[in-house]
């Protein structure tokens, strides 16, 4: 009788040894196959063993209770151990800012510096920081938008999945000017120009008047403004942070001009570039042998330029007032 005890005890002990191995072995393959979870065996109200998770398990290796978070290796992503009904999932909930400061929620944006970054979760699952604007003086802007910065505007660009503050035109008088538009000021013309790695209001020309309209003349042009008997020679210059429209001279046509129109409406001139004198000078000509006779020339400085003045040499005193006399000479 005592033997038969003494064997129901021994397997007994069998049964409990192997239950116990049985539940090493199944909470091991647990981990090692699903790598989120572990948990304990528990009686269940009928008696039997039960399987109930108590925490995640990293990918390192590290185990977290329920509502615990982790973050990644690099620090760039965290994670949650979520309860989900009677299991335990690893749940992605958002990013790590870029200075490891913040932790940022799946959908919420970061501002770094000049930058707005929002946490996202590809359809892969990866989740990263996207840059999504920027930060101008205080206010954001997101991708695409444009605004102004003194004689600037600026536009938030996106290039290869990162945003940029990008120079785009220029703004005068509340107008937007982009690559290459021109405006006029004081009397000067000035052109946008953006480029990579510079912008300028760039000075390029004079506003001249020409047969009464007023037009753009780019710097260094030449061109003469047309009377009976003379042409006014006038250039554009440089002059500090503008330009100036400068008279370089006048120059006598003997025999003037025609003043007629050919079908293209195009002017035919006569006569023949005979004396030239520039502003403030005078001079006195001898005409062709048959007149013998001499007039005075003199190119007299006015407020838009100079105009050229054709005298008798009677008059010579009262004609050169305030003149320097010049030698008579061709252009």
């Amino acid at each position: 009788m005592s033997a038969k005890k003494g064997e129901k005890r021994k397997m007994t002990k069998e049964r409990s040894d192997r239950r116990e191995e049985g539940k090493d072995q199944l909470s091991n393959a647990t981990k090692r196959e699903m790598n989120i979870a572990e948990g304990d065996f528990i009686s269940g109200s009928d008696g039997y063993l039960q399987f109930e998770y108590s925490g995640c398990v990293a990918p390192d290796g590290n185990v977290y209770g329920p509502e615990e978070t982790w973050t990644d290796k690099l620090d760039t992503y965290y994670f949650k151990c979520q309860q989900n009904g009677k299991f335990l999932k690893m749940e992605a909930e958002g990013c790590v800012s870029h200075d490891k400061q913040r932790r940022i929620p799946l959908g919420d944006t970061d501002d770094n510096g000049e930058y707005i970054y929002k946490c996202t979760q590809k359809s892969s699952g990866a989740i990263s920081l996207c840059s999504v604007g920027c930060i101008h003086d205080g206010i954001h802007y997101a991708t695409g938008e444009q605004w102004q910065d003194g004689a600037y505007l600026f536009y938030c660009k996106s290039v290869n999945g990162k945003c940029t503050k990008q120079v785009i035109g220029c703004v005068e008088g509340g107008k937007k000017l982009f690559d290459g538009q021109k405006y006029r000021r004081d009397g000067t013309v000035f052109q946008c120009e953006v480029r990579r790695n510079r912008r300028s209001h760039k000075v390029i020309g004079c506003v001249a008047e020409e047969n009464g309209k007023m037009v753009d003349k780019v710097i260094g042009c030449r061109w003469y403004l047309h009377t009976e008997n003379s042409k006014i020679e006038q250039t554009c210059v440089r002059d500090g942070t503008g330009t100036r429209v400068v008279t370089v001279g006048c120059i006598y046509r003997y025999q003037g001009f025609d003043y007629q129109q050919d079908k293209l409406v195009k002017r035919i001139f006569q006569g023949y570039d005979r004396i030239f004198l520039e502003p403030g000078m005078y001079t006195v000509w001898n005409l062709p042998k048959q007149y013998k006779e001499a007039i005075g020339l003199a190119c007299r400085p006015t407020e838009n330029g100079a105009r050229l003045d054709v005298f008798d040499v009677n008059n010579l005193v009262a004609e050169t007032n305030g003149l320097t006399y010049d030698t008579p000479k061709g252009k």
